[in-house]
């Protein structure tokens, strides 16, 4: 058995509470339910309910969505969902766990990155259709369950295609969009052992068989010419442009692309630029005049590629936003984690970088007074990952799509 995460706390927190099950909740949950006080399960007993640190993350970078009314309700929901973890954590330590009326919220730290690499690398063809974060949680799931036999460990997500895949291969999983949740089905998970490795490696060559699989390279990248900025009235922006292939089976079909992505800073912005910057069309796909193209596969690349306009915290997924939006709007993810949330602490914050005489004068200080050597370490790992994903010219983002349920793609 592999020992990636730090389950040591949980392993405590199990002897001693004695839970009727163990629930790896993904991000999706916790957006359409995010309070957590409201976590329930129809059936006897208290659960405990973990959660992987990349969620925090994850609900960072979907904050910053822009565009389409779908975009924007997403963001709403990760807000939402980030105040109510950020209302939580202060009840405690949430690596130790914090109580809940239906049992334990307890936080997962990721493994180092030198000991998941390997492990992930083993996985490509799931993190190319999911995501790196997705498949973490099969891999936290899979701990879980190896170590804690006693106890019944089940994946929660609302993504039915992450659920398709891994239902299917015998690994316990439960789909579900919001609490209470109903017809768990918890015996397999102690009466039947799981080949975690075997089950791993027959998902990863059903996705690959079932999989199209997109390749799209940056070839240039600028700001906004003056005259349509002034057009749109909005602050600067900038032009992404690139070229792609799709590759079907072995069918080849070249595309280029073009996307517009505006700087997420510290600094204010008013609502007359969040409402011009939806008039604008959020990408162009051009796959020289071809007029067949499958709609719901268009939509699935646009999707992928619109998300590099967001921050990135998964280290293969490119962004287009700065090292130094990243910087900025990371900064200010863990300053509301360590300090709350509060109507002034944007303001707040923007005065301490400014007295501290820059962004990097402050991080550093950041960092370097967090006493936890563990927490340390990961926040600085985080940091350098996220600005690493800024998208370079020539550089080349593969991914995935499932074949047959291209317009059910995960958030």
């Amino acid at each position: 058995m592999s020992n990636l995460f730090d389950l040591s706390k949980i392993s405590r927190l199990v002897d001693s509470q004695h839970p009727a099950r163990i629930l790896v909740v993904d991000t999706n949950i916790i957006m359409n339910d995010p309070n957590l006080n409201d976590w329930s399960v129809k059936v006897d007993g208290q659960s405990f309910f973990v959660l992987s640190d990349t969620v925090v993350l994850e609900l960072a970078s979907l904050r910053q969505k822009k565009g389409s009314k779908e975009r924007l309700d997403s963001s709403h929901k990760a807000d939402i969902a980030s105040k109510s973890l950020a209302s939580i954590f202060g009840k405690g330590s949430i690596t130790d766990g914090i109580p809940v009326k239906a049992g334990w919220v307890v936080c997962v730290p990721s493994p180092k990155k030198d000991k998941l690499d390997p492990e992930l690398d083993q996985l490509k063809d799931i993190m190319d259709v999911f995501k790196r974060s997705d498949t973490k949680l099969l891999l936290l799931t899979r701990e879980c369950h190896q170590l804690f036999r006693s106890t019944p460990v089940t994946l929660l997500t609302g993504d039915r295609d992450l659920y398709n895949i891994v239902q299917a291969q015998g690994v316990p999983c439960h789909l579900s969009s919001s609490f209470p949740i109903k017809g768990l089905k918890e015996a397999a998970a102690i009466a039947k052992p799981v080949d975690w490795d075997k089950e791993l490696a027959e998902i990863q060559d059903k996705l690959a068989k079932n999989s199209i699989v997109v390749e799209a390279t940056l070839t240039a990248q600028r700001s906004a010419p003056p005259w349509l900025t002034f057009l749109t009235g909005t602050k600067r922006f900038i032009i992404a442009e690139g070229r792609g292939v799709i590759r079907i089976g072995n069918e080849v079909r070249p595309f280029l692309w073009t996307i517009p992505s505006y700087p997420q800073t510290l600094e204010p912005r008013s609502s007359n630029d969040i409402e011009k910057i939806t008039d604008l069309l959020p990408i162009h796909l051009d796959f020289f005049g071809e007029d067949t193209f499958d709609q719901d596969l268009f939509d699935a690349i646009a999707d992928r590629l619109l998300d590099c306009t967001n921050l990135s915290f998964e280290e293969g997924k490119p962004t287009f936003q700065s090292p130094q939006s990243t910087m900025e709007i990371l900064l200010y993810f863990e300053y509301l984690l360590r300090e709350g949330m509060s109507k002034g602490a944007l303001e707040k914050l923007r005065q301490e970088v400014k007295e501290s005489e820059g962004l990097i004068n402050y991080w550093t200080d950041w960092i370097l007074n967090i006493e936890d050597e563990d927490e340390r370490y990961a926040c600085l790992e985080g940091l350098i990952e996220a600005i690493n994903n800024f998208w370079e010219i020539d550089q080349t983002y593969t991914f995935s799509i499932i074949r047959g349920q291209e317009g059910r793609l995960p958030e």
